[in-house]
């Protein structure tokens, strides 16, 4: 976890593994049948923990790739 003065320290827009320690992962997305929510699920079962899911809105959803 970072503490307040590194965070002051991470650039505008940070490189996600460089800056934020995050990795790029493959993520199934599964769409709901009873509304328009949508399901990101890890590749793998084994990667799925009890709070690594997304449930979200499409209407909320945006592509932040490069």
């Amino acid at each position: 976890m970072m503490t307040s003065e590194e965070w002051e320290d991470v650039p505008t827009d940070p490189d996600w593994e460089s800056d934020l320690g995050y990795e790029m992962e493959e993520l199934t997305v599964v769409k709901s049948s009873t509304d328009s929510q949508l399901i990101f699920l890890p590749e793998h079962e084994s990667q799925l923990g009890e709070e690594e899911f997304i449930v979200i809105h499409s209407d909320s959803l945006r592509d932040l790739r490069r």
